[in-house]
C-alpha cells in the first residue's frame, strides 16, 4: 500500500498515538480528546494529498527546505501552533509533536510490510517533506505570536504604567516644593501615591502572570474551601475606595462556599470591575451578582456603555492588540484591557471554570463565569 494512502486508511490508529503523546508533554494537565487531537487529522491530509500531487524538482528542493507555497490562509501547521500556545505549550514541545508523529507514521507504514521500490522511497521521501514543511509552518507561526506577545507586553507597561507613575511624581514634587501645608494636603498627596503604586502593583502582576503563561508555565493556583460571598465584598470595597465616583453593586447570599484561590477570584474580579469603570457608562452602576445555579456557581459583571464590537468579540479573551476609539494617537494603540480579560480567562481555567461575554446596546455588557460546585 502507497504510504500516502495507508495513512488515509490507518488515520484513527495515527492519531490514538498522537492523542498519547501529546497527553505527555505537559504532564499534570487534564486536556479532552479534541484537544490533543488539534488539527492533526487535516495536517496529515494536508500531507497525503500532497505526497499524490506531482512536483518539479526546484519545488522539491524548496519543500525539502521548509519553505514551501504559502496560501493566504492559516494553514493546519499554524492554527495548531496557535492553539498548543494557547494550552501552555512551550516551540520544543508542540515541535515535539511533529517528530513523534514521523516516528509514528514511519513506524506504522513499515510494520504493515510494504513493498520497499523505488514508488515506495519517493513517497517516504515526500511525507518527510510534508512533515519539514508542516514543522517549519508551526515554528515561525509560534515565535510570531511570541514575538508579539512579547511586543505586546512592553507596549502594555509603557502605556498603563504611564499615568500612575506620573500621580506619584508629581504627587511627591508637590510635596517636595510646597514649604508649608495642612495635614489634610499631605493626606490626600500620601495617598493619591499609595493608590496610584497599588495600581502599578497590579498592572506588574497581571504582566508576570501573562508572562508566565505565554512561556508554557501554568498560571499558580492555591485552591482552598474559602468563602466567596466574602471575597465578592471585599472586592468590591476595594476598587469602590479607589474609584470612590463610581457605584458598585453587589448582590449576592450570605455565604457561598467552596474551593477557589482567594487572591487569584479577587485579582480575577478586579480586572472585570476595572474594565467596567474604563469601559462602562459613568452614570450607570457596575453591578456583581453571585448566585448558585443548578450545579454551578455564577458570577455575572455588569455595565452599561456602548456595546462591544462583534468583532472584537470573537477574539476578546485572546492577546491580539485592540485599537480603542479613544485611542487615536500610536503611542496610545494598547491597551491593558488585552492582557487583563487573558488572565482572567487563565484564572477562570484554572478553576475548570468558563467565562463568555454578553454585549448589546439595549441590554449593556456582562461578563458570565461559571464554576462546577
Amino acid at each position: 500500500m502507497r504510504l500516502a494512502q495507508f495513512i488515509l486508511s490507518n488515520l484513527e490508529e495515527i492519531l490514538k498515538e498522537w492523542e498519547s503523546f501529546a497527553s505527555t508533554v505537559l504532564p499534570g494537565k487534564q486536556f479532552d480528546k479534541a484537544m490533543l487531537r488539534n488539527d492533526a487529522a487535516e495536517i496529515l491530509k494536508t500531507i497525503a494529498k500532497d505526497m499524490e500531487t506531482p512536483q518539479t524538482s526546484e519545488q522539491q528542493s524548496v519543500k525539502s527546505k521548509g519553505r514551501g507555497p504559502k496560501t493566504p490562509q492559516d494553514t493546519s501547521a499554524e492554527r495548531h501552533s496557535n492553539v498548543r500556545l494557547g494550552q501552555g505549550f512551550n516551540q520544543v514541545q508542540a515541535l515535539s509533536e511533529f517528530r513523534a508523529l514521523r516516528a509514528t507514521v514511519i513506524r506504522l507504514w513499515m510494520n504493515s510490510s510494504p513493498e520497499l521500490d523505488d514508488s515506495a522511497i519517493y513517497q517516504l521521501i515526500r511525507f518527510n517533506e510534508g512533515i519539514d514543511q508542516a514543522l517549519s509552518e508551526s515554528a515561525a507561526r509560534f515565535m510570531q505570536q511570541i514575538e508579539e506577545s512579547r511586543d505586546f507586553a512592553i507596549a502594555v507597561l509603557a502605556h498603563d504604567l504611564r499615568n500612575p507613575l506620573n500621580a506619584i511624581l508629581s504627587s511627591a514634587q508637590f510635596l517636595q516644593i510646597t514649604e508649608s501645608i495642612d495635614r489634610a494636603t499631605v493626606d490626600e498627596a500620601t495617598t493619591n501615591i499609595i493608590d496610584s503604586g497599588s495600581q502599578m502593583s497590579k498592572l506588574i502582576s497581571n504582566l508576570l502572570d501573562f508572562t508566565r503563561t505565554r512561556l508554557g508555565q501554568s498560571l499558580p493556583i492555591k485552591q482552598e474551601e474559602i468563602d466567596l460571598a466574602q471575597v465578592c465584598r471585599q472586592t468590591v470595597a476595594e476598587m469602590t475606595a479607589a474609584h470612590p465616583e463610581r457605584t458598585i453593586e453587589l448582590s449576592c447570599p450570605e455565604s457561598v462556599r467552596g474551593r477557589f484561590d482567594a487572591t487569584r477570584i479577587n485579582q480575577m474580579l478586579s480586572n472585570l470591575i476595572g474594565n467596567a469603570i474604563q469601559h462602562g457608562a459613568e452614570s450607570a452602576p457596575i453591578k456583581l451578582t453571585l448566585n448558585t445555579e443548578s450545579e454551578h456557581i455564577v458570577l455575572r459583571v455588569h455595565n452599561e456603555g456602548a456595546p462591544i464590537p462583534e468583532s472584537s468579540l470573537q477574539a476578546i479573551f485572546d492577546l491580539t492588540p485592540r485599537r480603542r476609539k479613544e485611542d487615536q494617537e500610536p503611542e496610545n494603540k494598547f491597551s491593558h484591557l488585552g492582557i487583563g480579560l487573558f488572565i482572567v480567562k487563565k484564572i477562570v481555567e484554572a478553576h475548570s471554570g468558563t467565562i463568555r461575554v454578553i454585549s448589546s446596546e439595549e441590554s449593556g455588557t456582562t461578563f458570565v463565569i461559571s464554576f462546577p460546585l
